[in-house]
């Protein structure tokens, strides 16, 4: 039987944020309009307290988690030798009492997540075991007995009370109170596996947006949605070509009316270009603006050019243009520029006998030279290489009007 002490609702510890400076004591209210005693540094201090802690008595332990990428979420109780986020993060004993986790926090240390779509729960720890329930991607579980069968194998108990087996492998170790890594993880792996089909697809989706709330800091919000894009884009690759009117692909599509359409030449379904630089409006001050910015270039726009030559034009702009307006330096700005000088370049083609571009001078050189203008101004503001390279072969293409 435990002592006494390790049955201690409250042991009394708390986070000190080192930036190597000297530690400020202070107090801070709660949303319960109490006060919590922290100990903490500058910068740390100002980015902590943002909403998201419950209702806590006086003295109650906070955790401070300072830094990218948790920045803001609650913390639960953790052993003095944690190291938290970017800012460093020191656990200091504020009192004489020495416990370890208290049986709540054994609690949480046995609850699982299933980890992939459509887990099948057994009666008994085999494949061949009759089946209790299926589990989809992001099932909460508690373990309900010691694993089994060379440790392959685990017992769980579902909110309902139903229990059964799981293969290990598929349902992960999760903390309830600080469940993003465990969400992360779990999203990262779905979206780097290849060939899944519809179900598992949508799976994925509905596992992200029911987490979605729950990433309440900044670039949790940026990371979460760029995950939502990635996944929806993925889901709707997996809509057999003709299948849109069909069940289940119909009604899934009609509640996503108005973000989704169908691309009549390439056959496919496809986010719509307003919803991607939507989002990434949404999330410009997030570090993951640079990625969305990029994945509204290769979700591309729904329809087809056919040769015309102004059309190419404005694609590049609508695309590459836009992502070089956002982020002249991003990641990305050196292949967005090297794709716009390689289009130029095949657009000087017209000039050419059996030239396949439908191009009528006095038709469209208009549209051309205004493309081109625009064009050329977001490539003059790219603050990369191949930015000079670029703008000649714009140039180029420019004078195929005769202009200068």
């Amino acid at each position: 039987m435990p002592p006494k002490a390790a049955l201690n609702p409250r042991p009394s510890w708390i986070f000190m944020a080192l930036h190597g400076e000297d530690p400020v004591t202070g107090t801070r209210e709660s949303q319960g309009g109490e006060t919590d005693r922290v100990e903490t540094i500058g910068s740390c201090d100002r980015t902590v307290f943002r909403g998201n802690f419950g209702r806590v008595s006086h003295g109650t332990p906070v955790a401070i988690a300072a830094g990218d990428p948790w920045r803001g979420h609650r913390m639960s109780l953790v052993r003095p030798s944690l190291v938290v986020s970017s800012c460093l993060v020191l656990v200091a004993a504020l009192s004489s009492i020495h416990t370890p986790f208290t049986s709540a926090s054994s609690q949480v240390e046995s609850a699982r997540i299933t980890a992939a779509a459509n887990v099948t729960l057994r009666a008994m720890p085999s494949a061949d075991a009759a089946a209790v329930a299926q589990l989809p991607l992001g099932t909460e579980l508690v373990e309900a007995g010691p694993a089994g069968l060379e440790k392959t194998w685990v017992r769980v108990r579902l909110t309902d009370g139903r229990e059964g087996w799981l293969q290990a492998s598929l349902a992960r170790p999760f903390d309830r109170n600080w469940p993003w890594p465990a969400f992360d993880r779990i999203i990262a792996d779905r979206l780097n596996r290849k060939g899944d089909g519809f179900p598992s697809a949508t799976e994925l989706v509905a596992f992200i947006e029911r987490v979605a709330p729950e990433y309440t800091d900044r670039d949790g919000r940026g990371r979460i949605e760029l995950a939502r894009l990635r996944a929806t884009s993925a889901a709707l690759s997996a809509i057999p070509f003709g299948a849109g009117l069909r069940e289940p692909y119909a009604s899934w599509l009609a509640a996503r009316k108005g973000f989704v359409t169908y691309d009549e030449p390439g056959g496919r379904w496809m986010l719509t270009d307003t919803t991607v630089w939507d989002v990434h409006g949404e999330q410009s001050e997030t570090t993951s603006a640079d990625e969305i910015g990029w994945f509204a270039v290769g979700n591309g726009l729904a329809g087809e050019c056919e040769g015309h030559l102004p059309c190419y034009l404005v694609w590049r702009n609508r695309l590459h243009g836009e992502y070089l307006r956002r982020h002249p330096s991003g990641k990305y700005a050196a292949a967005a520029l090297g794709v716009i000088k390689a289009t130029a370049d095949l657009l000087i083609a017209p000039a050419k006998p059996g030239s396949s571009y439908d191009f009528d001078k006095k038709r469209d050189c208009r549209d051309v030279a205004l493309s081109i203008d625009v064009l050329t101004t977001a490539v003059q503001g790219a603050r990369v290489d191949g930015r000079e390279a670029a703008i000649a072969s714009l140039a180029a293409v420019r004078k195929t009007c005769g202009a200068p």
